[in-house]
């Protein structure tokens, strides 16, 4: 009886050797340019601000609201490592100058309004451009962040490896506050792997930097 289960046992510690030492995928970033105004060009954003507005609703999933702000803030972090970019009014000073001005009201119907018609209204922006003295607005929004855990080796029904993939997706939109035109979009993708067995699980916020500076590397000031 003892002899049958050897072979067992050794093919058992070869595959989860083989499963340790293979490794896993490395970390991954993608990111798309959905459109691009044909009037806009690297040189449109020299010596001008844009303001980066506070992220979109996320309809789909209300339990995933607490991430709008992180979301605001890595993505300013990931465009001012960029010499290139136009001069960033981060959120905190966006939020700020509304209240001072006050704005909020016009921000909250243009927020509501948009989750409707996916349009933000001309003479808000025209507002908001007068009081953060900023041309452009950049307006995030999470579009998706899934945790999924999948095996890598399974025997008589046992898994001896887990993997757990973290996933983020980001869409952006740059809204001249003048003209109140949409002159760019684009989508950017994050995503990250770990051990079950091994690590703890890869944070939102390590996957959404990821999805942040590969969006930030397609933002039209980075075109030659």
């Amino acid at each position: 009886m003892q002899k049958k289960l050897v072979p067992l046992a050794v093919l058992l510690a070869a595959l989860v050797s083989a499963g340790c030492t293979a490794g896993l995928p490395p970390e991954s970033k993608y990111s798309w340019e959905l459109y691009s105004a044909p009037k806009v060009s690297p040189t449109s954003f020299h010596g001008e601000k844009m303001a980066l507005l506070p992220s979109a609703a996320i309809e789909f999933d209300s339990s995933q609201e607490l991430y709008r702000e992180t979301l605001a803030g890595l993505l300013a972090a990931a465009l001012a490592k960029d010499p290139n970019s136009p001069a960033i009014v981060p959120l905190d000073e966006v939020q700020s100058s509304i209240n001072r001005s006050g704005l909020w009201s016009d921000v909250l119907l243009m927020y509501t309004e948009y989750r409707n018609s996916s349009v933000l209204r001309k003479d808000v922006l025209n507002k908001l451009g007068q009081a953060l003295q900023a041309r452009y607005v950049l307006l995030p929004k999470l579009l998706h962040f899934q945790q999924e855990v999948f095996d890598r080796a399974t025997i008589l029904g046992v898994s001896f490896l887990r993997t757990r993939q973290s996933t983020v997706d980001i869409h952006a939109q740059i809204w001249d506050t003048q003209s109140g035109e949409v002159v760019w979009q684009g989508v950017g993708e994050g995503s990250d792997v770990s051990e079950v067995v091994r690590g703890r699980p890869v944070s939102f916020t390590s996957v959404a930097q990821s999805a942040c500076e590969s969006l930030a590397s397609r933002m039209p000031w980075t075109k030659p």
